[in-house]
């Protein structure tokens, strides 16, 4: 989870990893829903425009 806060966040390595348990918690909570929403509106465009 770390990595996908630096690579879609811009977080410096170790932010997420220097973290209190309960903002980690937080943050991965946050994170798996954005990338929920992504894999939908991914779904939405490959529909409109045709694919499967």
């Amino acid at each position: 989870m770390d990595y996908l806060h630096y690579r879609f966040k811009n977080w410096k390595p170790f932010e997420y990893m220097s973290l209190p348990e309960g903002q980690k918690r937080i943050a991965r909570v946050y994170m798996r829903q954005e990338l929920k929403e992504k894999e939908e509106r991914n779904k939405e465009i490959q529909k409109a425009v045709g694919g499967s």
